[in-house]
């Protein structure tokens, strides 16, 4: 299969606006909740599916761009991921300990 470099380009710039409002995304939910609340990972679960599509056209193309991008939007769903157990973990433990140590 032949791809143009057209084409090349409309992918790489689609892969830099995505990234560009996964970026906006993020840093708002973040900075009006502290977290990511339920609704919102339903945009966050879209969005690092994304970036499995351009880590697989990557791959497919030898793109090395397009590669490090997908992997690049990957790795921020694994950090946010880690954020929200840590969060749940956290919230837990203080529930523990009101019940143990109930305040007076």
């Amino acid at each position: 299969m032949i791809i143009s470099p057209f084409t090349i380009n409309f992918i790489l710039i689609m892969m830099k606006a995505t990234l560009i409002l996964y970026g906006v995304l993020i840093f708002y939910i973040l900075g009006s909740f502290g977290k990511i609340p339920r609704y919102a990972m339903n945009l966050v679960w879209s969005f690092s599916m994304g970036g499995c599509l351009f880590l697989s056209i990557g791959l497919f193309l030898n793109n090395y761009q397009l590669i490090k991008g997908g992997l690049f939007m990957i790795t921020i769903l694994a950090l946010l991921l880690m954020h929200t157990i840590l969060t749940k973990h956290h919230l837990f433990k203080e529930r523990k300990d009101e019940k143990i140590n109930p305040k007076q």
